[in-house]
């Protein structure tokens, strides 16, 4: 392990940064300006350096497999100036156990235990989504628990060797057998065949390693280890054949492969993919729309992807981290987190793969799925069993998933609701509109501390204040509206104050429209969900929220021309969330790159 050693804490320290690649480059905050380079990434071509000698070849450049060149990159109504630019994008912690679960059967324990990964302004501005490309870095901490979870690989690699394609006696490992070990499980590891240059490379680190004392079996662990930790592993690549600097350039057969399947199964691409990026199978829209519509037929894989944006999107997948005060909520346990959790699942579940896929669905239907946990918070009565089910909710009450206890629960304090913060959700991720920071020198009224008032009657103290009234103005309104609900999403008439006292809520409003200034009028929560649904607004935020998410990039840097073109395919599929999909993987930046 020695040998290894050197090498891995050079190659971390160098792949540790935010993977934006341009003209075969890398800008990052961190990092040498390579992944992976410097002297020692084990996975590189070797040379006169040793193992990783950086100076043969970009260790994310992605090698030539085939002779035969992709075809034109098709821009259709976009120009190839506007394409996004080559990158280098850091698999997300579930991607990584993905990856490792389907291509080899075994996940590391200790990849459970990665450090949390953080969303850029989660709660303080939209897109907070933990997949973005520009701040998936490797800090030290990370680093050290890549360098475990590779240990823990080939630990169980040495210990069975014939799970992983070794077919000859482990202490004999070399040759003809050792090659093709490399190849295969190279293969899956990479998400490509190595090339020569890199088998030899590997070769060499064999070599060099079981000449350490632990004689093959340390060769074999040196070389699995180095392929877990190589940026060829831990990044996926979106560079193409031709760096040339100012080149339009079309993604490999390969990197289309990776493209598709983390998209829509935050996993590798699986025998199919691998085999048709072989043979120049992806290079058309045509087949990439093909091979996308299978991966989402494939339902155990492509509902947990689909989930973790719904939940990101929704700001709920760390509703198990915020546990209500029991002394306000005496039923609120981590349990019935959990199962609200799974209604959201299921709910968008139902639509997208049960029923019409249709956006306005789930802005609008007046259903859930409960169990004797959570159907008290809905008012039903007769559930029993732990077994989420189907179950109507009464329309005047409930209308879409921001009705839906997760969402609720999610956006209140532990003591009691939010308005504030739901209503700047609302504006911010459900209409795709800012709002600003109030200002430092805001100095909050003594009396909006007062608990005998009503969340109203606190917040129409911001009125008064012209420094707060030009922000509360846009986002009390979505809130206030949304006080019918309780901490926990129980419906409710009235709003208990300090001393026990029963205020009814007016839940009544008027709110600007962002698109076109005009105001919204409604009597209730479900009214505005009602009149909301037949302007473009939600629908138009929540494409750009998905293409977002999709394509890892912050908000303004997707070109506006492919914006368009995703959103006016949504708006002609009458909102299918299906063919939104479909509609990010056919734009221009899905295929080809601009150097």
């Amino acid at each position: 392990m020695k040998l290894l050693g050197s090498f891995l804490a050079l190659s971390l320290a160098s792949v540790a940064c935010s993977g934006n690649i341009m003209n075969g480059d890398t800008t990052g905050s961190k990092g040498n300006g390579k992944p992976g380079g410097g002297s020692g990434d084990p996975g590189d071509p070797g040379g006169s350096g040793g193992p990783g000698d950086p100076g043969k070849m970009d260790p994310m450049m992605p090698p030539t497999m085939h002779p035969t060149m992709p075809p034109p990159v098709n821009v259709g109504m976009c120009t190839a100036t506007t394409l996004a630019k080559p990158r280098a994008w850091r698999l997300t912690h579930l991607q990584v156990r993905n990856t490792l679960r389907d291509s080899l059967g075994f996940v590391p324990p200790s990849t459970s235990k990665f450090p949390d990964e953080a969303r850029i302004d989660a709660m303080d501005s939209r897109n907070g989504y933990a997949n973005r490309s520009d701040a998936l870095e490797i800090s030290p901490l990370l680093a050290d628990a890549y360098f475990s979870a590779s240990a823990e690989l080939a630990a169980d690699v040495a210990a069975k060797p014939t799970n992983y394609g070794i077919t000859c006696p482990l202490a004999n490992v070399g040759g003809a057998c050792l090659r093709d070990f490399l190849t295969k499980f190279g293969t899956k590891m990479w998400r490509r065949p190595p090339t020569s240059v890199e088998l030899d490379s590997l070769t060499s680190l064999f070599n060099a390693s079981s000449m350490q004392g632990d004689g093959a079996r340390g060769g074999v662990t040196n070389v699995v280890q180095a392929m877990f930790l190589s940026p060829k592993f831990l990044y996926r690549s979106e560079l193409g054949d031709n760096q040339t600097a100012g080149a339009v350039t079309a993604l490999s057969g390969y990197e289309l492969a990776s493209a598709l399947s983390y998209t829509l199964w935050d996993s590798a691409p699986d025998a199919t993919l691998m085999d048709l990026a072989a043979n120049d199978g992806l290079a058309t829209k045509d087949a990439l729309l093909a091979q996308a519509k299978r991966l989402m037929a494939a339902r155990d894989k492509a509902s947990v992807s689909l989930q973790a944006f719904v939940q990101q999107w929704l700001h709920i997948e760390n509703m198990l981290g915020t546990p209500k005060d029991p002394m306000v909520f005496s039923t609120a346990t981590p349990e019935m987190a959990a199962d609200l959790l799974e209604e959201s699942h299921k709910f968008f579940d139902s639509v997208f793969f049960d029923g019409d896929k249709s956006f306005k669905t789930m802005f609008t239907a007046s259903y859930g799925f409960v169990n004797a946990r959570t159907a008290p918070l809905y008012g039903i009565q007769g559930v029993t069993g732990n077994t989420l089910v189907k179950k109507d909710f009464n329309p005047a009450e409930r209308k879409g998933l921001l009705t839906q206890a997760g969402f609720l629960w999610g956006h209140s304090n532990s003591g009691g609701t939010h308005p504030v913060e739901r209503g700047r959700f609302f504006r911010e991720e459900v209409l795709c509109t800012g709002v600003a920071d109030p200002p430092p020198s805001v100095i909050v009224d003594p009396a909006f501390g007062d608990a005998t008032l009503t969340a109203r009657e606190r917040l129409s103290i911001h009125e008064k204040q012209t420094a707060c009234a030009a922000c509360h103005t846009l986002i009390d309104g979505y809130g206030l509206a949304l006080e019918r609900y309780d901490g926990i999403g129980r419906y409710r008439q009235q709003e208990m104050v300090k001393g026990g006292a029963l205020k009814p809520i007016d839940p009544s409003g008027t709110v600007p429209l962002p698109s076109d200034d005009s105001d919204v009028q409604f009597k209730d929560f479900v009214d505005l969900v009602d009149k909301l649904s037949t302007k473009a607004d939600p629908y138009t935020c929540f494409a750009s929220q998905y293409q977002d998410y999709a394509t890892g990039r912050k908000p303004g840097e997707t070109p506006a021309c492919e914006q368009a073109l995703v959103n006016d395919a949504f708006v002609k599929s009458g909102y299918d969330v299906q063919a939104l999909v479909l509609s990010v993987i056919g734009s221009p930046s899905f295929m080809a790159r601009k150097n």
